[in-house]
C-alpha cells in the first residue's frame, strides 16, 4: 500500500503548469512587499530627520529661516520618492508650511502655504484618521484660512474625542476654538470648555494665556482650578459674549 501511495504521487511531478505559474506570481508579490517595506523605511528615515530639524529650529526662532526650511523641505521631497503617500512626511510637510506661513510677509504666499498644508493634512487623515494631531492641525489650518464650516467642527471635535489629555490637542482645540466661537456648534462649544477644565490639570498657565488673548475669562471664572490665579479678572465686570452657559456645559460632561 505504501509503495503504492509514492508511486501516484511521483506520478504527478514535475507540478502543472499552473502551479509553476502560480509560484512564480508569489515570488513577484513577495518582491514587491519587500521593496515597499525597503521604501517606507527609508522614507521614514528622512521623515525623521526632517522632524529633527523641525524640533532643533523650533528651540531658537522656529524653522522659519529659509536656510532651514529649504534644508527641511529638501528631506520631505526625499522622503516622498521613496514612499509618495507616507502620511507621517504628508503631516511633517503641512507643518512645515504653516510655520513658513506665520514667517511669511507676503500675503498671497501665506495663503497658498497654508491651503497647502491643509491639504497635506487631509491626505494624511485618509491613511491616520485617529491621530488627534492631525485633526488639531487641520482645524489650525482652517482657521488661518477663515474656513469655519462643518469641517471645521468635526476637525476641533475629533481633535479633542481622540486626544483628550494631549497638552499640545488641548492648546490648539482652545485657541482655535475661542478664534472662532461664534461660528462653532453648541455641541463643539460645551467640548470646548471641558477642554478648559482638563487643561488646567496639566497646564492652567498656559491655558490662562489663550483665554486671556481672548478676553474670555467668562468661560473659566468658575472652575475652581483657576480661581486663584485669576480672581482678579474675575473680580471685574464681565463682558457680554453669546458664550455657552458653562454650568449647562459642565452638566453634560
Amino acid at each position: 500500500m505504501v509503495i503504492g501511495t509514492l508511486h501516484t504521487e511521483f506520478e504527478t511531478w514535475p507540478p502543472p503548469r499552473w502551479c509553476k505559474a502560480a509560484a512564480a506570481a508569489l515570488f513577484v508579490v513577495l518582491v514587491l512587499i519587500a521593496l515597499q517595506a525597503i521604501g517606507l523605511g527609508v522614507s521614514g528615515l528622512f521623515a525623521q530627520l526632517a522632524q529633527n530639524e523641525m524640533e532643533g529650529s523650533a528651540t531658537g526662532a522656529g524653522p522659519t529661516r529659509t536656510r532651514d526650511a529649504g534644508r527641511i523641505e529638501q528631506h520631505l521631497y526625499t522622503s516622498f520618492r521613496y514612499a509618495s503617500g507616507n502620511p507621517w512626511t504628508l503631516e511633517q510637510m503641512g507643518t512645515l508650511n504653516l510655520a513658513r506661513m506665520r514667517a511669511s510677509r507676503v500675503p498671497r504666499e501665506a495663503v497658498a502655504l497654508t491651503r497647502d498644508a491643509r491639504l497635506r493634512f487631509r491626505q494624511a487623515l485618509s491613511q491616520r484618521p485617529t491621530s488627534p494631531f492631525l485633526w488639531a492641525n487641520l482645524a489650525l489650518a482652517k482657521l488661518y484660512l477663515d474656513e469655519f464650516d462643518a469641517e471645521f467642527n468635526a476637525a476641533l471635535r475629533h481633535a479633542d474625542e481622540l486626544g483628550p489629555w494631549e497638552p499640545i490637542v488641548q492648546q490648539v482645540v482652545v485657541f482655535a476654538g475661542l478664534a472662532a466661537w461664534q461660528q462653532l456648534e453648541p455641541g463643539v462649544q460645551q467640548a470646548l470648555v471641558r477642554t478648559l477644565e482638563r487643561g488646567a490639570l496639566r497646564n492652567a498657565e498656559k491655558m490662562i494665556q489663550i483665554v486671556k488673548s481672548y478676553r474670555r475669562f467668562d468661560l473659566i471664572c468658575g472652575m475652581s482650578q483657576y480661581n486663584r490665579a485669576i480672581s482678579g479678572e474675575c473680580a471685574k465686570k464681565p463682558l457680554k459674549f453669546p458664550a455657552w452657559p458653562r454650568q449647562e456645559a459642565r452638566k453634560r460632561s
